[in-house]
């Protein structure tokens, strides 16, 4: 007679423990995995962004949230930030956007003027942008919303801020313009690493100080852009 106490394990349950820790170190692998992506990725663009002293802009025209024209040659003798964007972006417009809020609503770069570019313009109509703007609390002296003639737009992004922009496309790139009107740098607004880098750009741009004889001539803006901009 076998008086020995039957084992009711089944093979299953005391496999159980086996595999559960197994789900949790792969989990952990993979949670490491994405965390190392996301921090190399973070930090190739923190190596991005560039400094510089280009040329002076050539002139452009763009009609303004307010209906009023926008043209860069007012902005000589002032700092400004060149952005493309457009109203419907799911998520990097956004980010871009409120990276600039967060800059804009800084003491120390309340001198900063911030100029935002639609590259949709047919949706991005002047009460689309004025409410867009509303959004993110936009001081309409110091952060300009403006749109034009796509094909402007896209000449105005390749060949004055040597930025590509299509139709709903564009890079989160921000260009700094001096008081001078000239380019001083590019900086990814979506990347922190690198917008840190622009905001200590544009604060070592307004302390820098220029006389008027020393101001570069500009292309004036093409004839006819003001009138075509605001019959869009």
């Amino acid at each position: 007679m076998n008086n020995s106490t039957p084992n009711n394990s089944t093979p299953n349950s005391t496999a159980l423990p086996y595999w559960l820790s197994l789900m949790v170190l792969l989990a952990a692998c993979y949670m490491g995995w994405k965390w190392y992506q996301v921090s190399q990725f973070e930090a190739n663009r923190s190596a991005g962004g560039i400094e510089m002293a280009g040329p002076p802009l050539e002139e452009f025209e763009l009609q303004e949230r307010s209906g009023k024209m926008f043209r860069s040659a007012d902005m000589q003798g002032k700092i400004w930030v060149t952005t493309f964007f457009f109203s419907t972006c799911p998520g990097p417009c956004a980010r871009l956007n409120e990276r600039i809020k967060y800059m804009h609503n800084q003491e120390e770069l309340k001198d900063v003027t911030w100029v935002s570019i639609t590259v949709d313009p047919k949706t991005d109509t002047l009460e689309v942008l004025r409410t867009y703007a509303d959004k993110f609390s936009a001081d309409p002296e110091r952060w300009l919303f403006c749109r034009g003639d796509l094909k402007y737009i896209k000449r105005v992004g390749k060949e004055i801020m040597k930025l590509p922009v299509t139709w709903q496309g564009h890079n989160e790139s921000a260009v700094v313009i001096d008081r001078t009107g000239k380019v001083r740098g590019m900086y990814d607004m979506t990347s922190i690493s690198q917008s840190k880098k622009l905001e200590l750009l544009l604060k070592k741009c307004l302390v820098e100080t220029t006389s008027p004889e020393n101001q570069p001539e500009t292309k004036p803006a093409e004839p006819g852009v003001a009138a075509e901009q605001a019959a869009t």
